[in-house]
């Protein structure tokens, strides 16, 4: 398949092609350009002049654009989740709500394009000296550069794609080399409803490469970013005074104490941790139990990852596909035996199998402070079916001490005692505290310098407020 610049669907003369292969069989799936720096330049100058088309179409023409890719994307819909299962390797049943979750989104901003990006404030105070006046108002950045993860490989590139071009600016896409299928889905829908072509790019190729000179090119005016951390200071390394808008990886920390309803904490632990087999940035992987109900949670999350059937991702019914990457899957390998090496019990689970499968696993006893779980320096987080379980003696305020307050997404509390939850809620050096429930990818996780981590159902005006800048016009006697 070829990637999508200057109004055109072409392969790069100077990159060559590469294979996409299935995370679960090993095939190849199709080809996708490698596209190296002279084809990014042609393609972020062909944007530089084709975002103008944006503003031939009116607001209300780009909602309909919206709503006419979500209608096809519905009678699409399974197709398109089949190749996110192919391309990606979660179950089906999770790649359909995948496309729902989308499809919904896409109506969203097709419904309410009318007033996106066109928003006007009152002039700052400090601003209207003697008889000036003047209003402040919303405009667009110019060239965003979309780089997105494989994790949620259709979502998270709409979340950037649709508040971008509601903003009227330009977009150059760079999906992650093993999910570049749906990207480029994704955009053939949104051109074949009436997008102008000349507004929108998709490139394929590495990070390291393709990813690499969008970030590098002088035309670029804003980046947004879904990745971990290293991948986050590798293009802040490079953007200079380019704004970055990123969302780093993780994992959700789960704290179950002594009256909990364990019931419905190991269903919520269950139900999230081992969502696209763990490879999400609020995957509950760090579970801290008190000494009193230590024991019966073990048992009661051993018998439930026991049950969770493990295989072919297109296989109606299965929880636990292939993890993305290969490097993944050895990765968790390495985790759990270093682990265990240094005191973890392993309660459930053979780890790797065929291919990129990597069956759950159950740690207990693990060391909170082990860096082969814990990490410092980096994202804390596992991308892979592996979940640890800590004892908590003593306070349950000490968890406080463990985590990370500029880098942890998000901590649930299981506990019948709601001034109880809440008073070591308040404790926590978090954005975002759960009781009694864990988040969903659909809560929204963003960073931005301003706001810090956030989470909740952020609107379709906040989503492209944040791909705008202001621009203050002020009028004197």
């Amino acid at each position: 398949m070829n990637a999508f610049y200057a109004s055109e669907w072409q392969d790069c003369p100077e990159g060559g092609v590469r294979d996409v292969c299935s995370p679960w069989s090993g095939e190849a799936i199709e080809t996708v350009p490698v596209c190296h720096p002279g084809t990014v330049d042609k393609a972020i100058v062909a944007l530089k002049q084709g975002v103008r088309g944006l503003s031939e179409i009116s607001n209300e023409g780009l909602g309909k654009v919206f709503l006419k890719a979500a209608e096809m994307l519905k009678e699409s819909s399974h197709d398109m989740a089949t190749l996110i299962t192919r391309e990606q390797g979660k179950p089906i049943s999770e790649s359909l709500q995948e496309v729902a979750v989308t499809i919904n989104l896409m109506e969203s901003f097709g419904h309410e394009s009318y007033r996106l990006g066109r928003q006007f404030l009152s002039l700052a105070v400090e601003a209207r000296v003697g008889e000036r006046f003047g209003f402040t108002r919303r405009r667009p950045m110019g060239i965003t550069a979309l780089l997105t993860p494989n994790t949620f490989p259709l979502l998270t590139v709409a979340k950037l794609v649709l508040p971008s071009l509601a903003a009227g600016n330009g977009v150059v896409i760079k999906p992650a080399s093993q999910t570049p299928f749906s990207a480029l889905g994704l955009v053939e829908s949104l051109l074949e409803s009436g997008l102008p072509p000349g507004t929108i790019a998709c490139l394929t190729g590495p990070g390291e490469i393709t990813g690499q000179a969008v970030c590098r090119h002088p035309l670029v005016d804003h980046v947004s970013c879904y990745g971990g951390m290293e991948s986050i200071r590798a293009i802040r390394s490079v953007i200079g005074l380019i704004p970055l808008r990123f969302h780093h990886g993780g994992m959700s920390v789960c704290v179950v104490l002594d009256d909990a309803d364990l019931d419905r904490a190991v269903r919520s632990i269950i139900e999230q941790g081992f969502e696209n087999s763990g490879q999400t940035a609020i995957s509950a992987g760090a579970v801290f139990a008190t000494e009193r109900i230590y024991d019966s949670l073990i048992e009661r999350l051993g018998a439930a990852i026991r049950n969770l059937p493990c295989g072919n991702p297109e296989t109606p019914g299965t929880r636990i596909g292939p993890l993305t990457e290969p490097v993944r899957a050895q990765r968790a390998t390495g985790i759990v035996g270093e682990l265990m090496e240094r005191g973890a019990r392993k309660i459930v689970g053979s780890g790797m199998s065929e291919g990129n499968l990597f069956e759950p696993v159950l740690l207990a006893d693990v060391d909170p402070m082990d860096p082969s779980f814990y990490p410092q320096s980096r994202s804390r987080e596992l991308l892979s079916p592996i979940m640890g379980i800590t004892r908590l003696t003593g306070d349950p305020m000490q968890i406080g001490e463990w985590l990370e307050p500029r880098t942890q997404i998000a901590v649930t509390i299981f506990s019948n005692d709601l001034d109880r939850a809440t008073q070591l809620a308040a404790a926590l050096p978090v954005y975002n505290v759960h009781i009694n429930g864990l988040p969903t990818w659909r809560d929204g996780l963003l960073f931005n310098s301003q706001a810090g981590l956030r989470l909740g159902r952020r609107k379709s005006e906040q989503r492209v407020n944040d791909v705008t800048s202001l621009q203050d016009i002020v009028f004197h006697p």
